[in-house]
């Protein structure tokens, strides 16, 4: 499950937009925001986001970037 998307991680776990939206407190509108641009998300968005989604933070938002050896 490497190199998932928000999106991505969100569609596995079958929630909604808006799930997510009422889990982070923001509207719907700012929740899409943030999942087509991760990078909008405070860190304490992002890892709420993680958590709620059942993936660990450093993978589901920094997976592509770092590399394994």
């Amino acid at each position: 499950m490497d190199n998932l998307t928000v999106r991505q991680a969100r569609l596995y776990r079958e929630k909604t937009q808006q799930q997510l939206a009422d889990a982070l407190c923001v509207h719907v509108d700012t929740y899409r925001k943030i999942e087509e641009n991760p990078d909008l998300a405070t860190i304490a968005q992002a890892k709420k986001i993680a958590e709620f989604l059942c993936f660990d933070y450093d993978s589901l938002f920094f997976g592509q970037r770092i590399h394994k050896k």
